[in-house]
């Protein structure tokens, strides 16, 4: 491990290369106009947000800048003596992308200049990864909520499992996926630093303010050799002062009064009063400019977004406010140098926040959040000639609290199953802390004419490292679980006090050689991941029950052993049909790890959460649980023998004081990994208008697989299930073999050579940049995303595999307030739009439909050996919700008082249809009131905002 941290300080030190990614470039080459190449040519790039630069043209005529920060302002001057000077003005530079401008420059008897705005392409013709880039005008002049999970749901193929209404549910952050991936394989990145939260993997650290940023770039394929995984890859790009004093100050504002209803009578019926909106203010301002012209800038940004949402319930809102604000250095120092500090401050707090959702708990099984989070960023850059030279650390100081609105009333969780599911009494007690740093040190070297053809090589270095401590506490030690209120005895999980610690860290290597040959260019790329875990200095009081066996205990370290190490090897082939850069076929193969973050820690910790699960019959009728009312499986009193118990976890019942986990992990096991195969066609039909058509095939395999143990050590076989009933489905009348087995000892992990997801999808996307008046960007995507046992025996889920093998892949929500929402549409479409009508009024919108999600019908039983589990009916993905729908509009008017000062007033209508199609139904057949509606697409509602600039 020294070994390994020093090796990362030195090259970070002495050979950092930079990113091609992580800003843009420009390229191209000179010409004269029989198409001879023009060494020697001057070329002087400038931009108020880049201070002036010249490169000479090589032999070959060819010219580079990269690493260009994000802006619209770009001036290329090419001078030569004997020619004309050729000047090309407001150029667009991208985030991520390698635009190509070729230039032909005429002889001239005398000093002559040629000044044209130049058109920047709209295709990269040397990249081949897919993706969407979001700019300032779709953050701004979209009717959406400005937060990153609403405008995800722009991007082809992505799917989220909640769907906001004019910001309602902004509060909460969104379970999201895309093209085939696991959604913990998701990544987060600002200014290309990696902010992933390694303690929720797939989600960020904070609630960034979009209204303060450049832009967002989202990439769901052929993600780039820097990246560890194939999951979708969101890029946040800060905005920086130029060499002008710019700044803006925004508000939109919506209330109760000016939204529609929409509730159906059946859901009218039973007491609700509809949700939506009760009030929403976003506000904010961003500033920025020079400090030393040329030199030194700053900018800076500040926003509010005070949510308070309406729930289905009477009396009951959902309130948070996200505060987010950031500062930002960029300086040049010396010749060939850049440098750039960062700092940004996210604090959530909010109120009655919920776990299953408002329909499903009480008012005091709710909790009430507080933050706050910090990111730091510095980043240095230096080139020497065809070398750049950078060193990046990004440190992210994140947690929160979710405290119980009546914390202390001495009651307990009590989730009820009859007649419907529903939760009151209590919840617990929740806190963590988490911190991690990323240092990349990185490289970009290009040489010309090597072998015939031109390299750009990348190489590099990336360690990142984290730690967490989290505490979990319920009142009373145990939750209470009623599946039937005319039975005296209800199921009791008794908990120990939840105190965790662990420390994870990746270090890994990649290199990639660009390699342009006339109309081709190859992406040849190899990536080298390790992944490990610990636990640290943990501590777990005594239970008030069964202390026995739920005892003190304290670790002071402990190494699971078990460590991911990936080769990831990537290839991309992308050809110019005519050389003009607008018809590009590309072509791309890889293969992906996975992101383990604390996963062995927590599966193997001696000190993790511990629980065993009786039952309690109260036979004083105190509503206390004594331990002399706790019963066992038979409904006996010997609680203190393992066997008679319902279930436990995290404990060794035979050695209670055994430092050491009974779970094992296989000495081989390593990370999934998903095949990529991605095949697209790019075609310009208009100047800054392309269409791609855009075709995906992905297998994940290598799958995290747990066998349950016996005490012996030995693994449970398949000898070891029984039948236990011939089950029939209530409702549906589907017959279902259902299995018991001997309750396991233990958790043997490793994985699977044999079962696999598999993902087929082809879609189409429209993309016309933001010129002329008018912007325009689509897609529909159709994707059949699947799950296969291949012949492989699921030991936890054996009586649900009919329901799994051959059924699609929809991973269910289980958190931020929303759960069983199946996420999986085979078929979808999207379009937004803009366009700029005469005296400065705007006309824009999103509409997006797909495929209802899927819904499957359950029964809950209590079966020997699993607990009390769900048994799914018929065929993942057989039934589906209605067909969803949603249209919003934006009207918005601007007024020129100057050159540089502009002032914006805007209205938005969200679901200006007033659409009030199901998003969830009572799945449970047992349920009084099975497939009835309890969730619904929120009304329509309206915004109305003001924003002034200069």
């Amino acid at each position: 491990m020294k070994k390994a941290i020093f090796l990362a300080v030195a090259m970070m030190i002495f050979a950092a290369f930079a990113l091609a990614q992580d800003y843009g470039s420009l390229y191209g080459t000179v010409v004269d106009p029989d198409g001879n190449p023009l060494p020697g040519v001057s070329v002087t790039i400038s931009s108020a947000y880049y201070p002036p630069r010249t490169v000479i043209t090589s032999e070959s005529g060819l010219y580079r800048f990269p690493r260009l920060p994000v802006a619209r302002d770009y001036k290329l001057k090419f001078e030569l003596q004997g020619f004309k000077t050729v000047v090309r003005e407001n150029i667009v530079v991208e985030f991520g992308k390698d635009f190509r401008l070729d230039v032909t420059m005429e002889p001239a008897p005398i000093q002559e200049e040629v000044v044209v705005t130049a058109v920047t392409p709209v295709i990269d013709t040397k990249k081949a990864q897919v993706g969407v880039r979001v700019s300032k005008e779709m953050l701004m002049d979209l009717p959406t909520a400005r937060n990153p999970w609403v405008i995800m749901q722009l991007a082809p193929g992505i799917l989220v499992d909640r769907e906001d209404v004019g910001g309602n549910e902004a509060g909460q952050q969104s379970a999201y996926y895309g093209h085939g991936s696991s959604g913990d394989d998701n990544t987060w990145m600002i200014d290309g630093g990696n902010i992933t939260d390694m303690s929720a993997l797939g989600a960020a650290p904070a609630y960034v303010n979009l209204a303060g940023y450049e832009e967002l770039v989202i990439n769901y394929g052929v993600n780039d050799v820097t990246n560890p995984t194939g999951g979708i890859q969101l890029n946040i790009v800060s905005k920086r002062g130029g060499n002008n004093y710019s700044g803006e100050f925004y508000l939109d504002a919506s209330q109760k009064e000016w939204q529609l209803k929409n509730i159906p009578s059946e859901l009218e019926q039973k007491g609700y009063t509809g949700s939506g909106v009760n009030k929403i203010y976003l506000y904010g301002v961003n500033f920025g400019g020079p400090i030393i012209r040329d030199k030194f800038w700053f900018y800076g940004s500040w926003g509010v977004q005070d949510i308070d949402s309406l729930t289905l319930k009477k009396g009951i809102t959902d309130k948070t406010w996200l505060l987010s604000g950031y500062g930002k250095l960029n300086f040049h120092p010396f010749k060939g140098n850049r440098a750039e500090a960062f700092l940004e401050y996210d604090n959530k707090l909010k109120w009655n926040r919920t776990s299953w959702g408002v329909e499903y708990q009480a008012p005091e099984t709710m909790w009430n959040q507080t933050g706050p989070g910090y990111i730091y960023k510095f980043e240095d850059e230096q080139i020497i000639g065809n070398l750049l030279l950078t060193a990046k650390a990004i440190y992210t100081d994140g947690g929160f609290e979710l405290k119980p609105t009546q914390y202390g009333s001495g009651k307990y969780m009590w989730i009820s199953y009859d007649p419907t599911f529903f939760v009151s009494g209590n919840i617990d007690y929740y806190g963590t802390d988490r911190n991690q740093l990323n240092v990349v040190a990185q490289g970009n070297y290009f040489k010309e004419k090597l072998l015939g053809a031109d390299h750009e090589i990348k190489f590099g270095v990336d360690y990142l490292t984290a730690t967490v401590t989290t505490f979990d506490l319920y009142e009373g030690n145990v939750t209470i679980v009623d599946y039937d209120v005319t039975d005296p005895f209800k199921e009791i999980w008794i908990h120990r006090d939840y105190y965790i610690n662990m420390w994870m860290n990746r270090i890994s290597f990649f290199f990639q050689d660009t390699i342009t040959a006339g109309r081709f260019s190859f992406n040849l790329g190899l990536r080298y991941d390790q992944e490990k875990s610990k636990v640290k200095n943990e501590h777990q009081p005594a239970a008030p029950f069964l202390a026995y066996y739920l005892r003190d205990i304290t670790i002071d370290e402990y190494d699971p052993g078990a460590a991911w190490k990936v080769l990831s090897p990537r290839l991309s082939i992308t050809y110019d049909i005519f050389g003009t850069g607008k018809d590009v076929i590309k072509f791309s193969i890889a293969r992906y790890g996975s992101q383990a973050a604390y996963m062995a820690a927590s599966f193997d910790n001696p000190a993790g959460w511990s629980e065993i699960d009786l039952y309690w019959n109260d036979l004083n009728h105190d509503g206390k649980v004594t331990e002399n009312e706790l019963f066992g499986w038979d409904l006996t009193r010997n609680i203190y023998d393992p066997e008679n118990w319902l279930w436990y976890s995290g404990i060794n019942p035979y050695d209670p004081a055994a430092l050491e986990n009974p779970n094992k992990i296989d000495p081989k096991f390593n990370s999934p990994l998903l095949d990529e195969l991605t095949i697209s066609y790019q075609k310009e039909v208009l100047p800054d208008f392309a269409v791609s058509l855009e075709l995906f095939a992905k297998k994940r395999h290598r799958l995290v697989w747990d066998i349950p143990m016996k005490a012996d050590g030995s693994l449970f076989t398949q000898a070891d299930y029984k039948v236990y009933t011939e089950y029939t489905f209530p409702r549906t009348g589907e017959k279902r073999t259902l299995y018991r087995r001997p309750y396991p000892y233990a958790t043997y992990r490793t994985n699977s050579d044999k079962a696999y997801q598999r993902y087929y999808a082809a879609q189409i996307v429209f993309n016309k940049r933001f010129s002329n008046r008018w912007m325009l960007y689509g897609s529909f995507t159709y994707a059949d995303w699947r799950f296969y046992y291949n012949g492989e025996f699921d030991w936890g889920g054996v009586n649900n595999m009919p329901f799994y093998d051959g059924g699609v892949v929809a991973p269910q929500s289980g958190g931020s307030g929303l759960t069983d929402v199946f996420v999986n549409a085979r078929w979808m479409g999207k379009l937004s739009w803009l366009y700029q009508f005469p005296f400065g009024i705007n006309f824009s919108g999103a509409f997006q439909i797909r495929e209802g999600y899927a819904m499957p019908d359950y029964v809950r039983m209590a079966v020997p050996g699993f607990g009390s589990i769900r048994i799914y009916a018929g065929k993942q993905g057989d039934n589906r919700l209605p067909t969803f729908y949603e249209l919003s509009l934006r009207l918005e008017k601007t007024f020129i008082i100057s050159d540089i000062v502009r002032v914006v007033l805007s209205a938005d209508g969200f679901n200006i249809t007033n659409n009030n199609v199901a998003l969830k139904k009572q799945n449970l057949l047992t349920a009084s009131d099975y497939g009835q509606t309890v969730r619904i697409l929120n009304p329509c509602v309206f915004r109305f905002g003001a924003r002034f600039s200069f």
